[in-house]
């Protein structure tokens, strides 16, 4: 996630060099006599002459501090920054350990426009002095020149801890934000917000920091209570065109973004912004083009390369493997193989395959066995698709395949159509029909029977802070059952950090089908099942992470007296989410109470996918 500098907090060389211009040489001491000509020539404003007097003196007497301070002086008048910084190295060289020389050294160096060897020097006059907050404050400006956020953060929680002044403190605090210590960060300036309330530039910092935690409503409401104090400046306008974009709120942050635009139009943050912008819209070939600015004006920027990786991933082509495992209580096992791929024709348009191999097993004794006393079932499925993006509100697309079932199962045709539709910033609804093979045991396989699925898919943010995901669905089997499914789940992120999120909410589903047929698949009358569900993600990076799911609730159907308790637990690690290797591994628990007693269910599943 790109990061807007935070207010106070010098953007780039020129802060750091005012800061080092007022750092002042130390005034030199005269141990020994300055050779006349050198002096007349400095009166003269002779320089070249001054300095060759004092080079020919320190070819004879290397040590003497004082005359390479003069040379200093005389090569920086003389408009040679970088000689003069040089001059000064051999100074220290002479009295490493005199911290006023140090920090001329480091003045020098900054004016040379060479930071890393300005900040070498200021760390070793802190060392001499440890609690020279001046001398700390410098070196936290020149470490953030160089761009060591790690070290700013050392030197500003030093002086904090030196001086204990709010001032202090907020500047620790915005420290350990630029250095990704989102936590700690939010937690100081929650401290400093406390007792300083109406400090504008804090909350707009605070603000910016949740933003980067992905903490959406509490960056809105520091952004609220900015715009109480200083009104919807541009300030307010940039922090909340950018929040908006990360949170799926595009349209809204369009008309924020392009005015700041049309005022600047050479601005990498309202740039980068546009590209969040025009990727939330799903105008995927306008987000890349989007990019093209990025890397003109900040081509080796971290924000830079990552907003093209990114932007990139979900539509590059790629070839991968899957592979599954699945059992249960009924002693029902399903083993599964597949190769899939996909080709990136343009940003809007591609097309997509895959090839699989699945084997339905079951014991002998088995009431799922097939219908021909097969305890194993074998399919070979597979299909070919398109899916075009006609606009940001629309995606359509649709795939055609066959399956073959051995053991009676018999060849059928399979399709599938699909339409994505966003009719709302904060509305997805993905709808499909398909046709497919209705393997939940060898039995059902056996059979040949079909599932024709017509199915909607809807996620509503109704806020930044909550969720509803929904399912509708209505299904007819080729053996004459038809089933109606609703599964609701209205959720609330109860928690956005830097490397955790959590979500909390509640869940109902009730599944119908109009026939008990006994042909090996479950088919309840009335089965309905009220939970809680708690989701965890735990962020290792930007491209990796644990997901962690349970469902602890109480379900019936016909067939049971009353309500019984039931979990289900499912953990997936995703590794790669923007890389070349993608993959993903899950495995997943369930139990459930039935008039045979308790049913479980186990599942593994792994795909690696290779970006292309």
């Amino acid at each position: 996630m790109t990061r807007f500098p935070l207010r106070g907090t010098p953007a780039g060389p020129l802060g750091a060099l005012a800061l080092m211009a007022a750092v002042a040489f130390a005034p030199p001491v005269f141990a020994q006599a300055v050779p006349e000509a050198a002096l007349a020539a400095e009166m003269q404003q002779d320089w070249s002459t001054a300095a060759a007097v004092y080079r020919d003196e320190l070819e004879a007497d290397p040590d003497r501090t004082d005359l390479w301070k003069r040379l200093a002086d005389v090569l920086a008048s003389d408009g040679q920054p970088v000689a003069a910084a040089q001059a000064l190295d051999q100074a220290v060289e002479t009295e490493p350990n005199d911290a006023e020389l140090r920090l001329a050294a480091s003045a020098a160096w900054a004016q040379a426009d060479r930071p890393e060897q300005a900040l070498e020097h200021c760390r070793a006059a802190a060392k001499l002095r440890p609690d020279d907050v001046s001398v700390l404050r410098t070196c936290a400006q020149q470490a953030n020149w160089v761009g060591d956020s790690l070290l700013v953060v050392a030197m500003r929680e030093r002086i904090h801890h030196i001086t204990g002044d709010p001032g202090d403190l907020k500047a620790y605090a915005r420290a350990l934000g630029q250095a990704g210590e989102l936590d700690e960060s939010v937690a100081l300036y929650e401290d400093y917000l406390a007792a300083h309330p109406d400090d504008a530039e804090a909350l707009l910092d605070y603000a910016t920091i949740q933003t980067w935690r992905g903490a959406y409503a509490d960056a809105a409401k520091a952004l609220g209570q900015y715009r109480d104090l200083r009104g919807e400046d541009a300030e307010w306008a940039a922090r909340s065109a950018r929040l908006l974009a990360w949170a799926h709120r595009p349209t809204q942050a369009r008309p924020l973004n392009d005015e700041l635009l049309d005022a600047d139009l050479d601005n990498y943050e309202h740039l980068y912004t546009r590209m969040l912008i025009l990727r939330g819209e799903k105008r995927n070939s306008e987000a890349i083009a989007a990019l093209e600015p990025l890397k003109r004006l900040r081509p080796e920027s971290k924000d830079t390369l990552d907003a093209i990786r990114s932007t990139h991933a979900p539509l590059r082509s790629n070839v991968g493997i899957e592979a599954g495992w699945r059992d249960d209580a009924d002693d029902i096992s399903l083993r599964r193989f597949a190769v899939k791929g996909r080709w990136s024709l343009t940003p809007e348009t591609y097309l997509y395959g895959q090839l699989e191999h699945r084997d339905l097993r079951t014991k002998s004794d088995s009431p799922y066995i097939g219908v021909e006393g097969d305890t194993s079932i074998d399919i070979e499925q597979g299909w070919v698709g398109a899916r075009h993006r006609v606009s940001p509100l629309l995606e359509i697309g649709g795939e055609v395949g066959a399956a073959s079932i051995d053991g009676g199962g018999g060849d059928h045709g399979l399709y599938g159509l699909y339409a994505d539709l966003r009719p709302l910033d904060n509305l997805w609804v993905d709808l499909s029909a398909t046709r497919r093979v209705w393997d939940i045991s060898p039995k059902s396989a056996s059979l040949g029977i079909l599932m024709r699925d017509h199915r909607a898919r809807i996620h509503w943010q109704p806020t930044l802070r909550h969720f509803v995901n929904a399912e509708l669905a209505h299904g007819r089997l080729s053996d004459g059952n038809r089933r109606n499914e609703v599964y609701v789940n209205p959720y609330r992120a109860m928690l956005r950090s830097e490397h955790l999120n959590l979500d909390l909410g509640v869940s109902a589903h009730w599944q119908d089908y109009d026939k008990d047929l006994a042909n090996g698949y479950y088919d309840p009358e009335n089965y309905r099942r009220f939970a809680f569900t708690a989701v965890g993600y735990w962020k290792f990076s930007d491209d990796d992470g644990l997901s962690v799911s349970v469902s602890p609730g109480w379900h019936t159907d016909e067939s049971l007296s009353d309500y019984k308790f039931g979990t289900d637990v499912s953990v997936e690690l995703i590794n790669g989410i923007y890389r070349n290797w993608y993959s993903r591994l899950s495995a997943s628990y369930s139990d459930r109470s039935q008039t045979t007693g308790r049913y479980d269910a186990y599942a593994i599943n792994w795909e690696l996918v290779r970006r292309f």
